[in-house]
């Protein structure tokens, strides 16, 4: 399978919403702005290949705010060269058939603790989702998806590599607020 195939396959797991209707209508889309209240950019990191593989040519993103950040100026893992950042073409109408991974699985983060896979929220976050305390409205079947999703993504070296450094910095700061959902043992994932 190449990395196309299992961005696609993670995709469709993933294509599942936190709660039954649009999140973004409860906060007036506050994860999906360009621009935070003091007016600083935001915007969404891709993993590696998903921009390339999946969103590059498609109507969400907007072309002209792609950046690439390298090694040598951001703090990346040895492995990974480059991350591409960008910001959608419009927030409020989004096409969610398209949301990169980043937007179909937050407020959770991937999480790799002892050889298993965790979903967790993360204590320190750019964007404040109201959802966080009001487990009680969550799509049931939403953890499991995502679960599913990530399993299949850390087949692509890279993006292994990736959550692994994620998840060294996160536990050496302190930075789980709350860790849910926990795969059986990663043994069984191998490298495409």
């Amino acid at each position: 399978m190449n990395n196309k195939e299992i961005f696609e396959k993670a995709y469709k797991y993933m294509d599942v919403t936190l709660t039954e209707s649009n999140c973004g209508l409860l906060c007036n889309y506050h994860c999906c702005r360009a621009v935070d209240e003091n007016g600083c950019a935001l915007g969404i990191y891709f993993l590696p290949f998903e921009y390339n593989e999946i969103q590059k040519n498609e109507k969400l993103i907007d072309e002209n705010s792609i950046e690439i950040h390298t090694r040598k100026v951001y703090d990346l893992p040895v492995g990974i060269n480059k991350m591409f950042f960008g910001n959608c073409k419009d927030n409020t109408n989004c096409i969610r058939s398209l949301r990169p991974i980043q937007c179909r699985t937050f407020p959770f983060a991937p999480h790799i603790e002892n050889g298993k896979l965790y979903l967790i929220i993360e204590k320190e976050q750019e964007h404040d989702c109201p959802l966080i305390e009001k487990k009680e409205l969550w799509n049931p079947d939403f953890e499991k998806s995502i679960l599913k999703g990530w399993k299949e993504l850390l087949r692509i070296k890279e993006i292994r590599i990736l959550i692994e450094y994620d998840s060294f910095v996160r536990s050496n700061e302190n930075n789980i607020l709350y860790k849910y959902a926990q795969s059986e043992e990663l043994k069984g994932i191998y490298y495409k």
